[in-house]
């Protein structure tokens, strides 16, 4: 229904993606993106909810009739990255870029805004639109609901819709895929505590640099030992941090990483299995070890019953022929928190040059074929239909 309108829309879309692909701004900071936002909602009649934050929009559609209530999100944050010159859309900001495609999804819920306000008296039922801070790090949607975003709505959506490119699908292709499509996670801390001294005295230290090395060995094992090997999970140090002259042993060394699975049940085994670690390598070499483990965001999952909605939707924006189911993510998304309280369900669109080996989220080659800005839309507008059908 929604694709051709949305077609006729694509020099505007691609301008908004373009302006704020020039103009990105990092989580919470998205000031000038939030009164972009406003400018361009306004002509369309829309009920603006403050949530009393500085950035994220949250808009209301009334439709014609009453009936449910659908939600559609798109994040708004970009990344400090440095964009390198040469692209015909450069990044103006430095040290910061979209090169996550937020800017793409933006622009994507903006024309459904724009699609769906065209059509509201034949609505049964009103539209949410949900432009979310803070996603990169995975702040924004728990920040949204903790300031009363269900409180301050007339009702808590029925369902809610969200997208995000994949560069490795190509444009035209829509990917609805079931179960879980990107993977929960957690964060970790560890501190071993040892004993400084002299580097030429060792007997006489508690070097933690050594069981240090022992713990990174072990986390691996966590995988490739204590998951069943077709589950999906990556469990990693990510950083290191002790020691300072060359001829000292350190007595203290901070290590972080992160854990991200498929499952929940997969990660709390994962997240207990460090903590184990910690505390029996430091044992065992003398130390002692502190773990914090920081819970992020739950799996990202499509239920049987939202996944058959989804695929109406996406069927009749680009046919059945260009539905595809590739594998899980192990990327993690904060859509997931507005899905514990909310029946949800997450796309990828294809955001790919056809034919073209593409760069990966959080490249600074990434890009997106915008070409597929209309499809982003009109899928968007079109679960919003067949939600409140």
């Amino acid at each position: 229904m929604f694709l051709t309108e949305a077609q006729d829309l694509f020099p505007e879309l691609k301008a908004l993606k373009d302006d704020l692909h020039r103009h990105p701004e990092v989580s919470f900071q998205e000031r000038r993106t939030t009164a972009r936002i406003k400018e361009l909602l306004a002509p369309l009649g829309l009920a603006l909810i403050d949530l009393g934050m500085e950035t994220g929009v949250t808009a209301l559609l009334r439709g014609g009739r009453p009936g449910k209530t659908v939600a559609l999100r798109a994040d708004i944050d970009a990344l400090e990255q440095q964009e390198p010159a040469g692209k015909a859309v450069v990044s103006q900001i430095p040290n910061r870029m979209h090169a996550c495609g937020h800017d793409f999804h933006t622009a994507a819920l903006y024309g459904a805004a724009r699609l769906l306000s065209a059509h509201r008296t034949e609505l049964a039922g009103d539209v949410v639109f949900l432009f979310q801070p803070a996603e990169e790090f995975t702040q924004g949607a728990a920040a949204m609901i903790r300031h009363g975003l269900w409180k301050k709505l007339p009702c808590k959506p029925d369902f809610l819709f969200g997208l995000h490119n994949r560069p490795e699908i190509s444009r035209g292709q829509i990917a609805v895929l079931p179960g879980p499509i990107m993977a929960g996670k957690s964060n970790f801390k560890v501190v071993f505590h040892g004993r400084t001294g002299h580097g030429g005295s060792p007997h006489k230290c508690v070097d933690v640099l050594v069981p240090a090395a022992a713990f990174i060995q072990g986390v691996q094992s966590i995988v490739s030992r204590n998951a069943d090997p077709l589950e999906g999970l990556v469990c990693a140090v990510c950083s290191i941090h002790g020691g300072s002259p060359e001829n000292f042993a350190p007595d203290q060394v901070t290590m972080t990483g992160s854990i991200r699975a498929l499952s929940e049940e997969v990660k709390a085994m994962a997240e207990g299995r460090v903590r184990a670690l910690a505390g029996q390598i430091a044992a065992a070499y003398g130390c002692t070890a502190h773990v914090d483990l920081i819970p992020e965001v739950p799996v990202t999952w499509n239920s049987p019953e939202m996944t058959a909605l989804a695929r109406r939707a996406a069927e009749a924006v680009v046919g059945t022929e260009n539905i595809v189911q590739p594998r899980p993510a192990m990327g993690s998304e904060d859509f997931a928190v507005f899905g514990r309280d909310v029946p949800s369900f997450f796309y990828w669109v294809g955001s790919g040059y056809p034919g073209q080996e593409m760069p990966c989220w959080h490249s600074d080659q990434f890009t997106t074929d915008d070409e597929a800005l209309p499809i982003a839309a009109a899928l968007l507008a079109q679960s919003a239909l067949v939600g409140l059908a």
